[in-house]
């Protein structure tokens, strides 16, 4: 049912959607496909797990979109908390972790009568922080689960590889240029691209009351929102941004205009790599102290730092600041690698991967160990960062015996992890959280949702997806689209049964 907006009063310039999705990576890309009419179904092809296979059997005529997610997802066990991604991983990745690649258990039909009226605002192209990161790293992840819905990386990537002139063995592992051209590629092949609003900067997220705008139903002439009367109006989702309009000759921003869209769905996508956590210690804020690996790169692309530099001080002991290392190992760089735990510690994520798979990163691990040694790379275990100085020297203190010693640096580079940037919403989205009055944080204070829906179980009408809810891989971001959009069908094909306020289905 086609329904349009007639508005009244100031606010001429608002926009009414179905949907609003606040970030453009994976999962906001998967949703978008969904959302877009396209609609997955069982197959009949074995999954590796008889009680879900025969539930789904036991269906065969229905969309994964009509049936219920919390009686396919019971029992199912994996990488991730969230049963619905376990679910859509088993269907469309089945045995992933036993290094097959079986095909998806799912087909994908087009029902134009169920697309979902919606837009996908990012600050950059599609595909989010993976158009950010340096393009000449690998992935974590094997290139196939990068994937996303009905598109084959490795297809793809073939074509891709042809196209550029890449010849000889390929690794199982993409670069993170390929997966970020893959992820604009999906949006354009898959005919997404006019859901899709980049450079648009989102600034507030908040419910109003919609007395100034109408939508009235083409066939009935009914108002469906916006009566004037505040008493029987609802509250409604508003979203409101900057879009940046940038001139590729100058090479610089020309414009920024403001935008305004009402929705009674928004959906959080957008990750948790906004914003760099901190150490806290005095110092931090000068300009030698850096929190990325980008920052690294410009670094060495400006020239403030060569092999014949005063060594690069890395904190952490995670997977990023090895990528700073091996980074700083290819332009020569020395490196001073300070972290608080032990080297071998079993719950460093080193040890949970593969040697056979990440040798890059077990060389790392081993050096930090000193089974092996470079003139390179100094480690510093069980020890912290107390102050950087303006001069460059770093405080490095031994968690063991108290002690402390000074270390000259060219660069220090902090990366110990982020949070994402949620200031658009009230008290920064604190209120969100399974710890509440706490930021959020995709490890210790996600986003509280229900686990099937993925609704906030604080704030109804607005959703959660990606790293926010704690699901950090591609494989298992998918899984919360396949939530929202399932609740979304189900809103929309039965309005009665849920909250007032809906824009509408178009088309439907």
């Amino acid at each position: 049912m086609a329904r349009r907006s007639c508005c009244i009063g100031k606010r001429w310039d608002i926009t009414y959607k179905d949907a609003i999705i606040v970030g453009n990576g994976p999962s906001a890309i998967t949703l978008s496909f969904l959302l877009s009419g396209n609609t997955p179904y069982y197959n009949g092809a074995p999954v590796p797990n008889e009680f879900l296979q025969y539930k789904l059997s036991d269906n065969p005529d229905k969309s994964l979109f009509d049936l219920d997610l919390e009686y396919l997802s019971e029992g199912l066990e994996g990488r991730s908390n969230n049963p619905v991604a376990l679910l859509f991983d088993i269907l469309t990745k089945p045995n992933a972790d036993l290094g097959s690649e079986v095909p998806s258990t799912l087909n994908w039909r087009k029902h134009e009568k169920e697309i979902c009226n919606h837009v996908v605002l990012g600050k950059g192209r599609p595909g989010g922080v993976w158009q950010s990161m340096d393009g000449s790293m690998n992935t974590l992840s094997l290139g196939n689960w990068m994937e996303l819905p009905n598109m084959s990386f490795r297809e793809w990537s073939m074509k891709y590889r042809s196209h550029k002139g890449f010849t000889g063995m390929r690794s199982d592992r993409a670069s993170l240029a390929e997966v970020g051209q893959y992820y604009h590629d999906y949006v354009k092949e898959k005919g997404l691209e006019k859901n899709f609003l980049d450079r648009h900067t989102v600034t507030t997220v908040q419910k109003v009351l919609d007395i100034n705008t109408q939508i009235v139903d083409d066939e009935s002439g009914e108002i469906v929102i916006g009566t004037g009367d505040t008493k029987n109006t609802p509250m409604i989702w508003e979203v409101c941004g900057k879009k940046h309009i940038f001139n590729e000759i100058l090479e610089e921003e020309v414009l920024v205009e403001e935008f305004c869209f009402r929705t009674p769905n928004v959906i959080l996508a957008t990750g948790s790599y906004d914003q760099p956590n901190k150490l806290g210690i005095p110092g931090e804020n000068l300009p030698h102290v850096i929190h990325s690996v980008q920052d690294l790169e410009g670094a060495i692309r400006d020239g403030l730092v060569s092999p014949d530099s005063d060594p690069v001080v890395v904190v952490g002991a995670g997977l990023s600041a090895a990528d700073a290392i091996l980074y700083a190992e290819d332009f020569n760089l020395p490196v001073v690698h300070v972290f608080r735990r032990l080297a071998r510690d079993p719950m460093l994520i080193f040890n949970k991967l593969p040697k056979a798979m990440y040798p890059e990163y077990h060389m790392i691990h081993s050096m930090m160990k000193r089974e092996h040694s470079s003139d390179l790379y100094t480690p510093y275990e069980a020890h912290s960062i107390k102050e950087c100085m303006p001069s460059g020297q770093v405080i490095i203190h031994d968690n063991n015996n108290q002690s402390e010693r000074l270390v000259q640096s060219s660069l220090v580079l902090v990366n110990i992890g982020s949070k994402p940037d949620l200031s658009f919403l009230r008290n920064d989205g604190k209120h969100l959280g399974v710890i509440e009055d706490e930021q959020i944080d995709c490890k210790n204070n996600p986003v509280d949702i229900d686990l099937i829906t993925y609704e906030s179980n604080k704030e109804p009408g607005l959703f959660a997806i990606g790293p926010l809810i704690s699901d950090n891989f591609v494989r298992f971001i998918q899984g919360g689209s396949l939530g929202v959009a399932s609740h979304l069908h189900k809103k929309f094909s039965c309005p009665e049964e849920t909250s007032s306020g809906s824009a509408g289905k178009e088309n439907m």
